[in-house]
């Protein structure tokens, strides 16, 4: 049985506390903790980092794939990099023969495209973070100048497809991260391209007339009914046959007649603007799709341009020197009861009223 007296014995002595520290320990000690901590908070800070961007990498690599067949890839992949690093501008370059071409639209100057790719060789085509002092193009707009540039190549297989330049008023703005995290983009994008190229390559053969590489019928019709407005649109229809085609075939034999197909269409084609549509109709009949051109005296100035020169060209092939005649029909439609198919064989009409009256003319109606 202890005894309650004896209890002071068990109290500890001096000797079992710890001797207090001296000031200089405590602030090294306290020193060295919070470096510690910095130094684990900068790492936190850098991981969060890496992870954002890893998760905007998947983001961006989703977005861009739910638009791998758009015709608009380009301008959308540009919008994109622009609103992820907060960029004034940004370019995409394809390299075509040696040459760096762009291929989204630019708000400046030939010179600072010439600028650019100057850039692009004098870095030998790989990335750059270019943080400049002074403005990299000189504007007279100082609230448009750019301080910050960040270029990375575009590759496939490690061969060059192109490049991407971004540029930025803010100084000093781009850092080697950035440059880490548009590379691994960049992979991404020429993927897309590579494969937006092939698709529209494949979808732009299968529109094609084989022969005279003008449009098919099938594309003329899913185009044009794919428009949401074509009942309200004014456009011109012209159809366009080559007159004695069949004498040409039984008199100079088939390959002949395909040499004057193809030299047929290209004379209409290149008397046509980019928004029109040229399509070969069936056998030796074209027809032309006009958009919003419906002034009847432009459109006889036209249709002359047309035929005047077919009948003017000698069209040479197999040995055979020859010349050739179309006759052409036109409606122009601006009465929006009038289908399209109406359309067409309103025109188709006029087009068979001129074989009937000696061939090698044309007729418009409205």
């Amino acid at each position: 049985m202890i005894n309650p007296s004896s209890n002071n014995n068990l109290a500890p002595s001096n000797a079992d506390y710890p001797k207090s520290i001296d000031a200089k320990t405590f602030e090294n000690y306290q020193r060295f903790t919070e470096e510690t901590i910095s130094t684990l908070s900068n790492e936190i800070t850098e991981l969060e980092e890496k992870l954002n961007l890893f998760t905007n990498l998947l983001e961006i690599s989703q977005y861009i794939n739910q638009y791998i067949k758009s015709q608009n890839l380009f301008p959308l992949i540009n919008d994109m990099l622009i609103g992820v690093f907060g960029a004034r501008y940004s370019t995409i370059y394809i390299k075509s023969n040696d040459e760096y071409v762009p291929v989204t639209p630019r708000q400046f100057s030939a010179e600072s495209i010439s600028l650019e790719k100057a850039l692009i060789y004098k870095h030998h085509e790989a990335s750059f973070v270019l943080n400049s002092e002074i403005p990299i193009y000189e504007t007279s707009d100082e609230d448009k100048a750019i301080y910050s540039c960040l270029g990375v190549p575009i590759q496939i297989n490690n061969a060059p497809l192109g490049f991407v330049i971004i540029q930025h008023q803010v100084k000093a703005y781009f850092t080697k991260l950035h440059a880490t995290f548009l590379s691994s983009l960049a992979n991404h994008i020429g993927v897309a391209i590579e494969n937006n190229l092939l698709y529209n390559q494949i979808k732009e053969s299968a529109s094609k007339d084989g022969l005279t590489n003008i449009f098919n019928k099938k594309y003329f019709f899913d185009t044009l009914n794919a428009l949401t407005n074509i009942d309200t649109l004014k456009y011109s229809i012209v159809m366009i046959d080559i007159d004695n085609f069949k004498r040409v075939n039984d008199t100079y034999g088939h390959p002949y007649g395909d040499e004057v197909l193809k030299t047929v269409s290209s004379i209409i084609k290149n008397n046509t603007r980019s928004q029109d549509i040229v399509a070969r109709y069936g056998g030796e009949e074209i027809i032309i799709f006009f958009y919003q051109f419906i002034d009847a005296n432009l459109l006889r100035c036209r249709l002359e341009e047309i035929r005047s020169t077919i009948e003017e060209t000698i069209i040479s092939g197999d040995g055979f020197f020859a010349s050739v005649t179309v006759s052409l029909g036109c409606y122009i439609r601006t009465d929006e009861t009038v289908s399209l198919d109406t359309a067409i064989k309103y025109a188709d009409a006029n087009l068979y009223t001129c074989k009937r009256n000696g061939k090698n003319k044309f007729i418009i109606t409205k």
